[in-house]
């Protein structure tokens, strides 16, 4: 199926079948995710000026630290098998270190001002997206171990890019109109969860994502964002 997003429901569907026999149970839970995130530059001119350029945004980007929230539902379809979706509120983020006496980024609008100069940008992405996840899960009713593969379509709320002046003074900038408005994001985990009584239950998950789509709409460097991430959620049995 060319779809993913379409494949993926599908397979929601189809799972969602075997529910009629197994006693499904549905539950609800709140996940808080801090997340360490990067991207990818390629060069989609072929011109060496843009090699050269992102030689230079690669010895001076790092990676930088952002988080996930959000609000989940799911279905235990079996015993091995469960289905989710919810809404989450993202933020991935890089570092651009410069020495200070730099004039900034004149092209993000950041320059000098008062005498103060730029030593560092940071640039935050924003996104609301709805994940979905097929969870595959094994042990006891107390323990057991996750793996999960999933995909979350995300809409772009904002872009800022932060300066810290050497002044102790911020200047805050937001172009978020030269970033792609929408974001697809397949990620997978592995991870551990743990009944703390009849109703509650607690789950602690490494979750990598990666964009499959390039964030820099009209530039000749494409950027994909990936992150790692820590994702640990509190969950509660509404029918079992």
């Amino acid at each position: 199926m060319k779809n993913p997003l379409l494949f993926l429901l599908s397979q929601f569907l189809l799972l969602g079948c075997y529910a009629q026999d197994e006693n499904p149970s549905i539950y609800v839970g709140l996940q808080v995710s801090p997340n360490f995130s990067y991207r990818v530059l390629s060069n989609s001119s072929g011109e060496q000026s843009v090699d050269d350029e992102i030689d230079f945004l690669n010895n001076r980007e790092d990676a930088a630290f952002g988080y996930r929230i959000a609000a989940v539902g799911g279905l235990r379809v079996s015993n091995n098998w469960t289905l989710e979706a919810g809404v989450a509120y993202v933020e991935n983020c890089s570092i651009f270190n410069l020495s200070f006496g730099n004039n900034g980024d004149p092209r993000r609008g950041i320059v000098p001002y008062d005498d103060a100069t730029v030593g560092e940008l940071k640039t935050c992405l924003s996104y609301v997206g709805i994940p979905l996840r097929i969870i595959w899960n094994l042990g006891t009713e107390k323990m057991k171990v996750l793996a999960s593969f999933g995909l979350s379509p995300q809409i772009l709320l904002n872009q800022m890019t932060t300066a810290k002046l050497d002044n102790g003074n911020e200047w805050v900038t937001d172009f978020s109109e030269d970033a792609a408005g929408f974001n697809l994001s397949p990620s997978f985990g592995i991870g551990a969860e743990y009944r703390l009584s009849e109703r509650f239950f607690l789950r602690a998950e490494g979750i990598a994502r990666f964009g499959v789509v390039n964030v820099n709409e009209d530039s000749p460097i494409n950027s994909y964002i990936y992150s790692s991430e820590l994702n640990v959620g509190v969950n509660y049995s509404l029918l079992q």
